[in-house]
């Protein structure tokens, strides 16, 4: 699950780039509407970050003892740069989607 997320950030940025080359060659409102694709393949890709982080979570939860021993929970920072990453693709998507026929 963890490629998953990965590949859906891959295909927003995809989506993002057949959209300027479509509204460079067709017709602007194409990179416009990438923008909307980039915005949901970055969401969909967000939530199964958050979802498998919250998995991995309880699981080393489960493994608390009694003696007090706790396992690092903090994510990784492989973690850190793909949230990033996709909070970046939602703001520029965003910005695509709302402006992107003005900027052609």
């Amino acid at each position: 699950m963890q490629k998953k997320s990965g590949l859906l950030l891959v295909f927003a940025w995809i989506a993002g780039l057949v959209g300027l080359v479509l509204g460079l060659a067709l017709e602007p409102m194409w990179f416009a509407r990438s923008g909307s694709l980039m915005v949901l393949l970055s969401l969909v890709g967000e939530y199964i970050l958050l979802h498998n982080e919250l998995d991995r979570l309880y699981a080393n939860l489960e493994k608390v003892d009694d003696s007090g021993d706790i396992p690092d929970l903090s994510p990784s920072k492989w973690h850190h740069k793909k949230v990033l990453l996709s909070h970046l693709t939602i703001i520029l998507g965003t910005l695509i989607w709302g402006f992107g026929d003005l900027l052609l």
